[in-house]
């Protein structure tokens, strides 16, 4: 089973590692007001572990659709997608949006902002049970059941991102 994250940001959102001109000091940069949570460091650390894992012949690939935004600003932008799945049986994947608002995570720090990310990972996930166009051969409980695990023993280092030099 491969896990991959696609990202849909709003603006006033500041990822940790995309600075433009690094003036600051490195440890600045993890101050409050940024998202610390590497999404590439995430899917690899996820893929890595669960590659060897069957959950049926159906899936072979979750696509995590990370928002994250202050979604009151952006009106009906993020509220079209918050409970968006897609199974696509010809290429045996599920694509599925896991949100978090912005102005809850900004200040809290990695551990908390990962906590949330868990919470957001597993209703994308058991959101697939709710869709009436779903695969008949993917244990979704068992998947969900094995990336909280994984992300609740995540060693925080490898997940951090790093700030740009």
């Amino acid at each position: 089973m491969k896990f991959r994250t696609v990202i849909s940001s709003g603006k006033e959102v500041l990822f940790v590692g995309h600075e433009r001109g690094n003036s600051k000091p490195a440890d600045e940069w993890q101050a409050s007001g940024r998202w610390k949570i590497s999404m590439s460091a995430l899917e690899e650390y996820l893929t890595k572990r669960l590659l060897d894992k069957s959950f049926g012949s159906s899936i072979d690939r979750f696509v995590f659709c990370f928002e994250i935004a202050d979604f009151e600003k952006w009106g009906a932008t993020f509220a079209a997608t918050a409970d968006y799945t897609s199974y696509r049986p010809k290429k045996k994947e599920i694509w599925s949006v896991g949100q978090l608002r912005w102005t809850d995570v900004k200040d809290l720090d990695a551990k908390d902002q990962l906590r949330a990310l868990r919470g957001a990972v597993k209703t994308a996930i058991h959101r697939i049970s709710t869709k009436p166009r779903k695969p008949k051969d993917f244990d979704y409980i068992a998947f969900a059941a094995d990336v909280e695990a994984l992300l609740e023993m995540a060693p925080e280092e490898i997940l951090l991102a790093r700030p740009a030099l």
